[in-house]
């Protein structure tokens, strides 16, 4: 009885040995979560380069991407570069593409030097009028001045004894009138007998040598203004314009020409000014004149049947044709009435007398005919009283042939 375990002795805990086991426990807990989270940091390690590396790749393709489509596109302008030789800069999107085009097309037609051996083909070809004298939209009446606008081919008519200036855009069958149109009068908004027609440098008016109402008058093209009276009281007959701007009148009844600046009350005598006469410091009736890049000042001295060149800042002319060179030598020139010098100074003139373009190499006393036969006619190689001449930037001779009531054209022969 003394040896068998009574109930209360069958279970003796020493409070140190639970303790320990408490403790036991919590280290393995403890050292579970410490081994769990061990284990998710180095998976957490191990993952990130991998992201990163995937992130970088990405990167790597959309940059390779960009890249690319960048490359692409310097090629496409280095292949417009090389098809489009004149301005690469500008080609950077479609529309840039298509105005560099329309600018090379331009400058792959430089202007025409004309020469000592320049010839026309003799058949012209009728680019305004033609359809014999009337006040219609494709006949003319007595026209005599013209000017030609190089950047459309388009022509202005001084239309003279229909008193109107008439534009006649290239190829067209019918012109339009820009100024005049409303009957021969003094108003401010008719014109009286116009001889001559220019376009300002910048190309925003028209003006006119407005003959019989002795004046110079300016209109809009688009237009917008009240037409302007420029210069009152003057005999005008033939009109140029230099580089500059600065526009030269010849006032054919004080036998002289003058220069106006914009903002002129009064011009500059720039040739003639002492009176009428034939010395080489005077004029008599000046018509047409020219003026060239250097400022000089060629004079078809109307009466005086030569061209007197005066060079800028002149105090008397040259003779670049001779009047009478003897007694039994006179002139060939008669009547003469326009004057234009090519780039070589080469002098062209019209006259009533011959029927015929003549030209006149520096320092000669005789010219030779280029255009018209010496005779009357309206076939297409004839002239009748031939007045204002021009060429335009291809080379090409026009001719305002007054008495055909028609613009003339001859085409520059390049063969």
């Amino acid at each position: 009885m003394n040896n068998r375990i009574g109930p209360d002795e069958s279970v003796v805990v020493n409070p140190n040995t639970a303790r320990l086991q408490t403790l036991c426990e919590n280290f393995r807990k403890r050292k579970s979560v410490r081994i769990i989270i061990s284990i998710g940091f180095i998976i957490v390690i191990i993952a990130m380069p991998i992201v990163y590396v995937n992130e970088t790749k990405r990167e790597k393709t959309s940059t390779m991407e960009i890249t690319k489509t960048t490359t692409t596109t310097t090629e496409l302008i280095a292949t417009k570069t090389t098809t489009t030789t004149t301005i690469t800069t500008n080609t950077t999107t479609t529309t840039a593409t298509t105005t560099t085009t329309t600018t090379i097309s331009e400058q792959l037609i430089p202007s025409v030097i004309i020469n000592n051996n320049t010839q026309w083909k003799q058949y012209a070809s009728t680019i305004a009028g033609g359809n014999g004298l009337g006040n219609k939209l494709n006949q003319l009446d007595l026209p005599r001045g013209i000017y030609v606008d190089n950047d459309d081919d388009s022509i202005y008519i001084a239309d003279t004894d229909n008193h109107r200036v008439v534009r006649w855009e290239f190829g067209a069958k019918n012109g339009t009138v820009v100024a005049g149109g409303n009957g021969r009068g003094y108003a401010i908004d008719q014109l009286y007998h116009p001889v001559d027609v220019i376009l300002d440098k910048e190309k925003k008016y028209i003006i006119i040598c407005d003959q019989y109402n002795s004046r110079v008058i300016q209109w809009s093209r688009q237009n917008s203004q009240i037409p302007q009276v420029l210069i009152d009281g003057i005999a005008c007959w033939g009109l140029a314009m230099d580089n500059n701007g600065d526009l030269y009148i010849s006032d054919s009844g004080r036998h002289q020409v003058i220069r106006w600046q914009q903002g002129d009350k009064q011009g500059t005598i720039v040739a003639g000014g002492h009176g009428q006469g034939n010395r080489l410091n005077q004029l008599n009736h000046p018509v047409y004149i020219f003026v060239d890049g250097d400022h000089h000042i060629y004079v078809a001295d109307g009466a005086n049947n030569r061209v007197v060149k005066w060079m800028k800042n002149a105090t008397e002319g040259t003779l670049s044709t001779p009047g009478k060179v003897s007694q039994e030598n006179p002139s060939s020139i008669f009547q003469l009435i326009g004057v234009i010098v090519d780039h070589k100074g080469n002098i062209y003139v019209s006259n009533a007398g011959s029927r015929q373009i003549k030209r006149w190499l520096p320092g000669a006393i005789e010219g030779a005919p280029v255009l018209g036969e010496n005779q009357f006619g309206s076939g297409p190689t004839q002239l009748i009283f031939p007045h204002d001449l021009s060429f335009d930037r291809k080379g090409n001779l026009y001719v305002v042939d007054a008495g055909n009531h028609r613009i003339q054209k001859f085409v520059i022969d390049l063969d």
